[in-house]
């Protein structure tokens, strides 16, 4: 009877431990709802749609098909790296903790951004490589994902003093935003730093305007301007 029920016993224990590992422990693979996507579908995180432009490793990037949001780059004129922005703190502070469910956190993956200089005029101050969730497209990714016409190899090398003309071209379409809530067509930012000939009267960031075009020595950084977040998810 004695060694009846020292079996018992270690059976319980396996049943139980087996129990355990399946059914929640952090060895579990969750699948990730997104597995599905390819480049140029659209899913549904934080209750917007987003837009998939890209697929690398098991990981999708993705952009709001709409501004989100209208948002100071920075609350200050003055020269200023993409690492050391308010608009990049607010992404991956206030926007990524209260637009995501925990859920929807843990597939978002936090990964490094490269930070070049504006292509167009060669302008310093892009910054060190940073490690963000949520950030915004430079000028060379807005032109890998929505078409390349050739037109930034023309343009790059020009001097600081040129202000060309607004890169147009037969992807200004697949360029444009709509608001949530407004008719109007909003223009957004991206992370590449403007034209800066004064550090302080012309610190800028470039923008894709209202009608699609790319504008390479940018805006300032005190205005309010479209927002559309950018972030890779675990597929």
């Amino acid at each position: 009877m004695k060694y009846m029920k020292l079996l018992i016993a270690v059976l319980t224990l396996v049943l139980l431990s087996t129990a355990c590992s399946t059914n929640g422990t952090s060895s579990d693979v969750v699948r990730s709802p997104y597995s599905a996507a390819v480049v140029g579908d659209t899913i549904q995180l934080g209750g917007f749609n987003w837009l998939v432009l890209d697929i690398q490793d098991s990981n999708a990037l993705v952009i709001s098909e709409q501004v989100l949001l209208q948002r100071q780059w920075h609350y200050e004129q003055r020269a200023l790296l993409w690492e050391d922005s308010d608009m990049r703190q607010y992404l991956n502070g206030e926007f990524f903790d209260n637009t995501f469910t925990e859920e929807e956190k843990a597939f978002i993956v936090e990964t490094r951004v490269v930070n070049n200089i504006n292509p167009w005029y060669g302008t310093a101050g892009a910054g060190n490589d940073t490690m963000d969730r949520v950030f915004l497209l430079s000028v060379e990714e807005v032109v890998q994902y929505f078409g390349d016409s050739g037109m930034l190899a023309e343009f790059s090398g020009r001097p600081t003093t040129a202000l060309p003309d607004f890169l147009t071209d037969e992807y200004n379409h697949a360029r444009i935003a709509r608001p949530i809530e407004s008719g109007v067509v909003p223009w957004w930012w991206l992370r590449t730093p403007g034209r800066f000939v004064s550090p302080w009267l012309d610190a800028s960031a470039a923008v894709v305007s209202g009608a699609g075009d790319v504008v390479p020595y940018g805006i300032y950084l005190v205005t309010e301007g479209g927002v559309r977040p950018v972030l890779w998810i675990r597929i």
